[in-house]
């Protein structure tokens, strides 16, 4: 839970610091011409709503984030669900959050375009007219296109973070990487067992020092972790 707060924070205060930065950017290339000039007062007042937006778009960013990790991690079930293995893991809803994120914070902008003339109410105008000032003449359309490309690649990020699984047999264990990249191992490769001190907590290190970290995956089961003590012939270690 700890570790999804601090990646929520992280990712709002990027984009905190991006918006700026994305306005000038924008401004630069469409500049603003012949509007009407806002007062001290308005800009004061429109600033005000805008951090009204800002908190509905967490909001949306968040739940959709949730969402969106939650649906990763059941679709990686369903992709990768097989009988030819005795165990399946596949990365569970916390090793998926981080592109989950990206989805959710891209998702997020299309509630809150639905949604800006519902919170604004009798300022929506006003709002459009501080728009062109920040943000020049094109803002909707390049905002469009930079949608789009959001959009492609959270796909792509969603996409990759689908492949990684781990298939356990009795002699061996298989691990496919985000790269479709796979590595078989006997279970006499295997050189330690640790117990990490939380439920479906394993770290599983190997002769050639790859480590599997069981910290992510899900289901993992006290009866597969006693089958890799067992056929590899080392103790768990707490």
């Amino acid at each position: 839970m700890l570790e999804i707060t601090k990646n929520l924070l992280i990712a709002f205060f990027a984009v905190a610091v991006l918006l700026p930065v994305v306005r000038y950017a924008l401004r630069r290339l469409s500049p603003a011409q012949n509007l009407e000039v806002l007062s001290a007062e308005e800009v004061q007042y429109i600033q005000k709503k805008e951090f009204k937006l800002t908190i509905a778009y967490y909001f949306f960013a968040c739940v959709l984030a949730v969402f969106s990790a939650g649906m990763l991690a059941l679709i990686s079930s369903i992709i990768h669900a097989s009988t030819a293995h005795l165990h399946v893991l596949t990365p569970n809803f916390r090793a998926l959050f981080a592109s989950g994120l990206l989805i959710g914070l891209t998702l997020a902008v299309i509630p809150l375009r639905l949604a800006q003339r519902a919170l604004l109410g009798h300022d929506y105008e006003l709002y459009k007219n501080y728009l062109s000032h920040t943000e020049g003449n094109r803002s909707n359309r390049i905002y469009t296109i930079l949608l789009l490309v959001m959009l492609l690649l959270s796909g792509l990020v969603g996409w990759y973070s689908l492949r990684w699984h781990v298939a356990i047999d009795e002699d061996q264990v298989e691990i496919t990487n985000l790269l479709l990249e796979q590595r078989t191992y006997q279970m006499q490769d295997i050189q330690s067992i640790h117990y990490l001190g939380g439920e479906g907590e394993y770290l599983v290190t190997f002769k050639d020092q790859t480590h599997l970290d069981m910290t992510y995956l899900k289901p993992v089961q006290l009866e597969m972790i006693a089958l890799l003590a067992a056929q590899s012939g080392k103790r768990v270690i707490r």
